[in-house]
């Protein structure tokens, strides 16, 4: 059975039991107020009437009515004698006084009262009073209401599939989208606007903030694939050519000796490769990292110490001490490591590069700058794409593309944000900032990693 079918039946049976219990527990409660009723005007009729018999010594007035309000009225003596009255058919009853007794007479149940009539001298007459326990009125308006009470439940069964309906629509809706998106494999789809401002229209939302993330790591992984190929393709052609070439066409050892330079170094290329897209795939398929408390001030300045500038290349540093954060240090290493060959490799001769470390705020910064060629805006805004490398000016065939793209992914990981500012001719600046909830007081940490030792 379907969601909405199902969701309707047990509306429906809620509704229809519902009002069952409210028609039964309305006749239950009007019929026993019903019955008190007319047990307390039997006593009052009696009692009221007794009184103008004993107003009257006695004496029954001409004019005394033996109906009223349909309780009948009759006078018996003490031994069950009947002196004068009217009662419904034929009744055999003692005479219990006081009593409101429930009887049946042909069939129809009757309630009767006998009272005492105080007369004085006399103790022996009694005013018995007989009324019908059914009210013709009452069960009219019991049938009434509960007719009622029917009408409403089929129109509120009826309101309740036509809601129902309503709201089910669009999940059908959505149903069906999702079932033509993921037989068509297309992932560029998604899933119409829901109007309403309601969980469904934030369901969507979701829904298609999934299928963009879904179309985005496809798309990646397409041109990931895809650059890979590129990439490998130069260095095995290159191989494959010069191996045809020293098996088939090469004169002499020398020959065959140049082309086994090549394909040696083409190897080492490959290798290279290889090398770097593990290490990339590594870090980048990784949710998050153990991080520890690093003082990425000693770590930096060890690094900048160690680092084997080019001659005629300055290094200017401006790092501010003690400055911990959640880090691992051979993956910050990886990220000096990154930014400062970039600066070297596209900073101008005799040129400088420039490094510093601060608090800004409740911030650190980390800022890696060079005085070189500079970047594009296009470059900028593609720096970061795996396999990207910027216009002849800057390219070096020695590199991959994923430098930068591995640097971000550890930013990522470290809970940190990088940007770029360049412009041709004036040099790059690559600055890294970590947020104010990883920077750690100096004097709160119990152990700090500083470096590799």
């Amino acid at each position: 059975m379907k969601f909405g079918k199902k969701i309707i039946l047990i509306d429906s049976l809620i509704i229809a039991f519902l009002t069952a219990l409210i028609v039964v527990a309305a006749t239950v409660a009007g019929t026993t107020v019903l019955h008190r009723n007319i047990r307390n005007t039997l006593i009052d009729t009696v009692s009221s009437r007794a009184s103008v018999i004993s107003g009257a010594h006695g004496v029954v007035p001409d004019d005394f009515d033996y109906n009223v309000g349909g309780v009948y009225l009759s006078i018996y003596l003490s031994d069950g004698t009947l002196k004068n009255g009217s009662f419904p058919g034929s009744l055999d009853l003692p005479i219990r006084k006081g009593v409101v007794t429930p009887v049946s007479i042909e069939g129809e149940r009757y309630y009767v009262y006998d009272f005492a009539v105080s007369i004085e001298g006399r103790d022996d007459i009694y005013l018995r009073g007989i009324v019908s326990a059914s009210n013709d009125v009452w069960f009219a308006a019991i049938v009434s209401f509960s007719a009622l009470a029917l009408l409403l439940a089929a129109a509120g069964i009826t309101l309740n599939i036509f809601s129902v309906r309503r709201a089910i629509e669009p999940i059908d809706r959505m149903r069906r989208e999702v079932n033509a998106i993921t037989t068509s494999k297309d992932l560029s789809k998604r899933l119409s606007k829901v109007t309403s401002d309601s969980e469904l229209a934030r369901l969507a939302d979701d829904y298609n903030y999934m299928l963009d993330s879904l179309e985005g790591m496809f798309r990646n992984h397409e041109r990931f694939t895809s650059d890979v190929a590129h990439e490998l393709r130069t260095p095995l052609t290159v191989i494959l050519s010069e191996s045809e070439y020293a098996l088939g066409e090469a004169q002499g050892t020398e020959e065959k000796d140049e082309s086994l330079r090549v394909i040696y170094r083409q190897s080492k290329r490959l290798k290279a490769i290889t090398d770097s897209l593990l290490e990339f795939t590594r870090v980048a398929n990784k949710l998050s990292i153990e991080l520890r408390p690093l003082d990425i001030s000693a770590v930096t300045q060890e690094f900048l110490g160690d680092y084997a500038f080019p001659q005629g290349v300055a290094c200017h540093t401006d790092i501010e001490e003690g400055i911990l954060v959640p880090a691992d240090v051979t993956l910050y290493e990886r990220v000096l490591q990154n930014l400062v060959d970039n600066a070297v490799k596209y900073g101008r001769a005799g040129g400088t590069v420039a490094v510093s470390l601060a608090r800004e705020g409740e911030k650190v910064r980390l800022t890696v700058a060079d005085d070189g060629i500079g970047m594009s805006k296009e470059a900028v805004e593609h720096a970061f794409d795996r396999f990207y490398r910027a216009e002849a000016s800057r390219t070096d065939k020695s590199g991959l593309g994923l430098g930068l793209c591995f640097v971000k992914e550890i930013v990522r990981l470290f809970g940190a944000d990088i940007s770029i500012a360049s412009a041709p001719g004036e040099g790059t600046r690559v600055t890294i900032t970590f947020p104010a909830s990883s920077v750690i007081l100096s004097g709160g940490v119990a152990e700090v990693e500083g470096s590799r030792g």
